[in-house]
């Protein structure tokens, strides 16, 4: 079944719903699970489709992340720059990956614009 997904559900149906649901099982040989893919195919195949996603802006999206990476920035060199307790190597070198990851994202927007 590859590209098909599974969505477990819970269905709401009296006694008499149930026993009526476990007859028709039992009549047509089917398990419960190909017998409700069946039938949400076919109350879907009758349905309009959803409308296409908005288009994703990229140059808004990038300025998101730089903005987002610029004030996490902000916070840590706060923490680099105090004299009374040195900063740890892991914080050194997160601030030094989050400088190169700000440039990687410049270098991307001006290439988007």
């Amino acid at each position: 079944m590859s590209g098909h997904y599974t969505i477990p559900t819970r269905i709401r149906l009296t006694e008499a719903q149930r026993d009526q649901l476990y007859w028709l099982l039992r009549e047509r040989s089917i398990e419960l699970d190909d017998f409700m893919t069946e039938l949400v195919n076919e109350y879907l195949a009758g349905q309009p489709l959803p409308p296409a996603p908005a288009p994703v802006d990229r140059q808004a999206t990038i300025r998101e992340q730089l903005r987002l990476r610029r004030n996490q920035l902000r916070m840590l060199r706060a923490q680099l720059h105090d004299p009374h307790n040195p900063p740890p190597d892991w914080l050194r070198a997160m601030v030094a990956e989050l400088e190169d990851e700000i440039t990687r994202l410049e270098v991307e927007l001006r290439r988007e614009e």
